[in-house]
């Protein structure tokens, strides 16, 4: 008994080590300088270690049915009924329907726009841009789910989302990591990256309600958000559910490790009573801390009108303490230049970047490799193949670990790393057959993995 209370204080105390050295945010951008640490590749020993008991549970759970799997439980930011929701949707659009934005009607996604327009592509039957959804799950287990939410990233760079969020308590990890899969499997978010923004409300695309642009001093995504371009009552809770998922989703393929997380301008300006949508708002939050956790580098709060300390008062306590402390306030351009440099920041906001968001409407024949089976199937041996590799050096990495074999265990280390660079290669050559082409790919910011924010500025020429 006294050698596992030993064992349970041990791993008390690397808890409590890993993740400690972590700098403050306002000291980070103060130096122009991105704190790498408890991100992929720059891990502690310790750390590593504790990587290394997140995936001996995960490897041990793999063949497990994923309802059966020990999780912290879903919990819904409000209460809503999808089909209810989507009915009333629907009704709206057929016998009162009414214009939201700039011709896009009420409940009309971009595909419906597309075909107004005349966009069609040869390769659907009746002319679709995107073939239908084709599940890339082949059961129910734990494994087969957890693959789909690691996509193309590097597997580590997932989990040590949730280790990160949980102050590296393997347990809690475990348990927060399955319930975001569960989640992800009842949102039925792969389908929502299949059909990417052609099922999106259009409303919200032709908006810009949020876009990503430019990098801030850390070289972290911007995502600008102004408030006065949204009205809960433009779309239905539904359709901006879809695309907050699909806004995360993409935004995960615009992060390049050790850059994981995004700064957030949540714009305030010209706000109003009529902008504010508590739905959203707490349904955001959930998503950011339970679903997307250790996304959000930093967000911003410009310009806020002289009331919005009220609503902070209310907003505020939802948050988790992490996230609360990422925030910060800014009241005009100059307060902004101590996050983003003058040329990146927007003109619109006293800076150098003449950018201003226009939405780029799919092309015909954009995704041609999607209505491509036998290369779907192809990409998709070829992902798996890596996989079972990956898997395996897995397992000796933490059989090394367990073993107390320090030699074993660095070998291992480096084979993992090998594996995972050439799994993240087929995942995104897979990308092409199961994702829909998206806005940033058609501007070119998105191209080959790399990221390249001038591409939208001569796009646009």
């Amino acid at each position: 008994m006294s050698g596992l209370f030993k064992a349970i204080s041990r791993q008390r105390s690397q808890v409590d080590m890993a993740g400690s050295g972590r700098e403050p945010i306002l000291a980070q951008y103060s130096k122009g300088r991105l704190d790498k640490s408890g991100v992929y590749g720059n891990l502690t020993p310790i750390e590593e270690n504790l990587l290394a008991d997140l995936w001996e549970r995960l490897l041990d759970a793999l063949d497990t049915p994923l309802a059966t799997v020990p999780s912290d439980a879903i919990v819904r930011p409000i209460e809503y009924d999808d089909e209810a929701d989507r009915k009333r949707a629907q009704d709206t659009q057929d016998t009162a329907p009414f214009e939201v934005f700039e011709g896009c009607m009420f409940n009309e996604t971009v595909a419906d726009k597309c075909t107004q327009l005349g966009i069609a592509s040869e390769a659907g039957a009746d002319g679709e841009l995107v073939p239908p959804y084709e599940s890339q799950i082949p059961d129910e287990t734990l494994g087969s789910a957890l693959w789909a939410v690691v996509r193309e990233d590097h597997p580590d760079v997932l989990l040590l989302r949730f280790l990160r969020a949980r102050k590296w308590d393997v347990d809690r990890a475990f348990k927060m990591a399955v319930a975001a899969i569960k989640w992800r499997v009842h949102e039925r978010v792969e389908e929502i990256i299949w059909y990417g923004d052609t099922h999106n409300d259009a409303s919200l695309m032709w908006k810009g309600v949020s876009y990503a642009h430019g990098k801030d001093r850390l070289g972290q995504p911007i995502v600008w958000s102004g408030s006065c371009l949204h009205h809960q009552k433009d779309q239905s809770y539904p359709q901006l559910k879809r695309y907050l998922i699909w806004m995360m989703e993409t935004l995960r393929t615009l992060l390049v490790t050790p850059v994981e997380r995004v700064c957030l301008i949540m714009d305030l300006s010209d706000h109003s009573n009529a902008n504010m949508d508590w739905p959203f708002v707490k349904t955001f939050i959930k998503f950011l801390e339970a679903y997307y956790p250790e996304c959000l580098g930093l967000c911003v709060v410009y310009n806020g009108p002289w009331w919005f300390s009220g609503v902070w008062k209310l907003i505020s306590p939802l948050l988790d303490p992490v996230v609360a402390s990422k925030v910060q306030f800014a009241s005009k351009p100059d307060a902004l230049l101590k996050f983003i440099d003058p040329q990146e920041l927007l003109e619109s906001r006293g800076g150098l970047d003449k950018y201003a968001y226009e939405y780029v409407k799919p092309q015909a024949e954009e995704n041609k490799l999607m209505f491509d089976s036998e290369g779907r199937l192809a990409a998709s041996a070829a992902l798996d193949k890596v996989r079972e590799q990956f898997v395996q050096a897995t397992r000796e990495w933490t059989d090394a670990k367990e073993g107390g074999d320090d030699d074993a265990f660095a070998r291992a280390s480096r084979e993992r790393k090998e594996l995972s660079d050439k799994y993240r290669l087929a995942a995104e050559e897979k990308d092409k057959y199961t994702r829909a082409r998206h806005f940033y790919t058609r501007t070119g910011v998105l191209a080959d993995g790399k990221v390249d924010w001038s591409k939208v500025q001569h796009h646009k020429e």
